[in-house]
């Protein structure tokens, strides 16, 4: 009787006519695939959103004639790090690329890359990052251009405490951008890092908050290579203080660490790009961060 009833239970009648799928099952596929920040896996994006889509087109341009990810990724507070997946486009080789996206989606980031030795994406390997703005009319000509090592100046973020030590493990990290949940406009912040045959650097960004501990909010870190760097930031953004150290034995910034901060902070973003926003890396007396010398009054 056990065994009848749940043979019975599972039985469906069967008109012939076509039926509608629950939204909700389009809801979860969706869902799934853009659960991960690297795009959810080798999935078309936004394909279950029936929407009215417009094209994104354009050229991905690399030295490397090799196989190329693009993961697609929106805004999205509820989502880790505030940056959703939406999808991955693979392309064999370098070349024109296109995809279909929601009308009037706003901010859509583009994360191409070439995984040169097979071993996940890292800050060797071919990459590069756009923000486009998606309104009502499609987008051609889109031009993206890969250039080894470029992930090492690009965002690359995972929560943590300050002074806290984060090693970014392979492959890519839950999200790529301290300003990821931000719409808006980009601009460009880059200087240097100075610091003479050095490993890979920790570049803090805060934002100054009153009502936070010490006075500021961590918006990310970021693994940077000594020399240039370049940050896409959020136009008239304001404040943002920048810190950067060097954690030899991997216990946070302490004795023994190099460690260096802009002289002017805090930088604050406004309209224009910002240049020359350097940073000297040195071993302090103290054993803590150089911070900006107050001016003594008259």
């Amino acid at each position: 009787m056990i065994v009848s009833l749940l043979l019975y239970a599972c039985l469906e009648h069967v008109t012939g006519e076509e039926v509608a799928l629950d939204p909700r099952y389009y809801l979860a596929v969706e869902e799934e695939r853009g659960s991960s920040a690297e795009g959810g896996g080798s999935s078309t994006p936004f394909s279950s959103l029936k929407v009215e889509k417009i094209r994104v087109s354009g050229m991905i341009v690399s030295e490397n004639d090799m196989s190329i990810d693009i993961d697609v990724r929106v805004p999205d507070p509820s989502a880790p790090g505030g940056m959703a997946g939406k999808g991955k486009i693979l392309l064999e080789r370098p070349g024109e690329f296109e995809l279909l996206v929601p009308k009037e989606l706003g901010q859509l980031e583009l994360q191409a890359f070439q995984d040169i030795d097979s071993d996940g994406p890292n800050g060797e390997d071919p990459f590069a990052q756009v923000f486009l703005d998606i309104a009502v009319q499609p987008l051609e000509n889109v031009e993206i251009v890969l250039v080894a090592g470029a992930r090492g100046a690009a965002p690359e973020h995972s929560v943590a405490l300050p002074g806290s030590p984060n090693e970014l493990g392979a492959g890519i990290p839950e999200n790529p951008d301290p300003f990821g949940g931000i719409a808006g406009d980009r601009l460009e912040m880059k200087g240097n890092l100075i610091c003479n045959d050095c490993p890979r650097i920790d570049l803090d960004l805060f934002r100054p908050d009153d009502t936070s501990p010490g006075g500021r909010k961590m918006l990310g870190k970021m693994k940077l290579n000594p020399g240039e760097y370049v940050i896409m930031v959020p136009k008239n953004f304001g404040p943002l203080v920048l810190e950067a150290f060097i954690d030899f034995k991997e216990d946070g910034p302490g004795d023994g660490d190099m460690m260096g901060s802009f002289k002017e902070n805090p930088v604050v973003i406004g309209e224009e790009n910002i240049s020359d926003i350097d940073i000297e890396l040195v071993y302090p007396d103290d054993g803590r961060m150089p911070m900006k010398e107050e001016e003594n009054p008259q």
